[in-house]
């Protein structure tokens, strides 16, 4: 899954240079249930699904990745998904999830995902 990460910073065109800190990772806009923000996130949620990628064995990272930057709509959505690619495991599956919850989803899939080993 870190390469999900590495590819998305890349096909979505952001870039840190070497002395740059990562972002801390924090709610980037208010988002009522239903915004173009929530859609997003929901998408990044969905987008293992949704891309056609559903088997982790089958299809590489780049399919979630390619389809990802032709359907996220609001750059919030982007500086989020800059913001937690430094993260590994753990810690960016919890953001993704609370991030997920904040706008109003119940669960995300893609959270769920980064918290399962690669066979």
């Amino acid at each position: 899954m870190k390469t999900i990460a590495c590819l998305l910073v890349a096909v979505l065109g952001c870039q840190r240079g070497d002395g740059d800190k990562p972002a801390p990772v924090a709610s980037v806009v208010a988002a009522a249930p239903g915004s173009p923000y929530a859609k997003d996130i929901e998408a990044l949620c969905e987008s293992v699904t949704r891309s056609g990628r559903q088997d982790r064995a089958r299809g590489p990272t780049l399919t979630i990745a390619n389809w990802l930057a032709a359907n996220l709509t609001t750059p919030e959505s982007r500086k989020f998904l800059v913001q937690i690619q430094p993260l590994v495991g753990e810690a960016k599956a919890a953001a993704l999830e609370s991030e997920a919850k904040r706008v109003g989803l119940a669960g995300c899939a893609l959270a769920a995902e980064w918290r399962t080993p690669t066979p």
